[in-house]
C-alpha cells in the first residue's frame, strides 16, 4: 500500500497529470523517489507516440520538433525547469553560497533565469531537429527521461543532501537502504536498456548522464555547500539535454565514418 501511495505522490509532485493526493507522511512517501522513473516512462512514451501520430498525419518537421520539446514541459508542469532556472539565476549572481541559496528560494524570475530557459528550450528544439529517428532510435529517445529520473532517484536517496528545510531533504529522510537499492536498480535497468538497444551510442549516452550527475554534485558542494531540490531539477534537465546531444552527435559521427 505504501508503494501505491508513493506512486500517487510521485505523479502528483513531479507531473501535471491528475493523481490522488497523498498525505506527506514518512511511510506514505517512502518510495516516492524510486517511483520518479515511472513518470519518465510516461514522458518518453508520449514523445514516441507524438512522433508516430505526427508521421501518420504528415506533420511538418518543425511541428514535430516543437511537440518533442514541449511534451516534457507540459507533462511535468515545468517543475524541473523551475529548478533549472533558479539554479542558473543563483550561479550567475557570483556571490557567497548563503546568498545563492537565498536566490534559490526567491519566487521571482531573474533575468538570467529567463535567458537560461530560452537557451535551454532553443538547444533542445535544435537537437530534436537533428534527430534521425527510426527503429532502435525510438527506444533511446524513450529511455532518456527514464534514465535522467533514475539518476535523480539515486542522488536523492543515497548521496548527501543539504540539511534543513526543503522537499528533497524530506524525501531523503523518508528513504532507507532498501529504497536506495531500488534506485540503483532503476539506473542499472535504464542503462542496460540503452546499451542493449545500441551498445556504442547507448553506452556513450549513459556515460554522459552519469558524468553530468557527478559534475553537478561537485558544483553544488562548491557553489551552494550542498544539494537542494532546485539543484536536483537542474541536474535532471542538463542530463536530458546531454543525452539528447550525445545521441545526435554520435549518430552523425558514425554516419561520417
Amino acid at each position: 500500500m505504501n508503494l501505491i501511495n508513493s506512486l500517487f505522490a510521485a505523479f502528483s509532485m513531479f507531473s501535471a497529470l491528475p493523481a490522488p493526493q497523498v498525505p506527506w507522511e514518512k511511510e506514505k512517501i517512502r518510495y516516492m523517489l524510486v517511483c520518479l522513473p515511472l513518470v519518465g516512462t510516461v514522458i518518453g512514451g508520449a514523445q514516441v507516440l507524438w512522433l508516430y501520430v505526427g508521421r501518420k498525419l504528415l506533420f511538418s518537421s518543425p511541428l514535430m520538433d516543437v511537440g518533442l520539446t514541449l511534451i516534457p514541459v507540459l507533462l511535468t508542469g515545468g517543475i524541473h525547469l523551475d529548478g533549472f532556472m533558479d539554479t542558473v539565476d543563483a550561479l550567475k549572481s557570483h556571490t557567497v553560497p548563503e546568498k545563492k541559496r537565498a536566490i534559490l528560494k526567491d519566487p521571482h524570475v531573474g533575468a538570467f533565469a529567463a535567458i537560461g530557459l530560452f537557451a535551454y528550450l532553443l538547444a533542445y528544439y535544435g537537437l530534436c531537429s537533428g534527430l534521425v529517428l527510426f527503429g532502435r532510435r525510438y527506444l533511446l529517445l524513450f529511455l532518456i527521461p527514464v534514465m535522467s529520473r533514475s539518476l535523480s532517484a539515486v542522488s536523492g536517496t543515497l548521496l548527501p543532501v543539504r540539511p534543513g528545510e526543503g522537499t528533497l531533504n524530506i524525501f531523503h529522510q523518508a528513504a532507507d537502504r532498501t529504497v536506495g537499492v531500488m534506485a540503483i536498480g532503476w539506473v542499472v535497468l535504464s542503462a542496460a536498456g540503452m546499451v542493449a538497444v545500441w551498445p556504442l551510442v547507448g553506452g556513450i549516452m549513459v556515460s554522459g548522464a552519469v558524468i553530468t550527475l557527478l559534475l553537478v554534485r561537485r558544483m553544488a558542494m562548491k557553489e551552494f555547500e550542498g544539494v537542494s531540490g532546485d539543484i536536483a531539477g537542474f541536474q535532471l534537465q542538463v542530463a536530458e539535454l546531454v543525452m539528447l546531444a550525445l545521441l545526435v552527435l554520435t549518430e552523425r559521427i558514425l554516419v561520417m565514418l
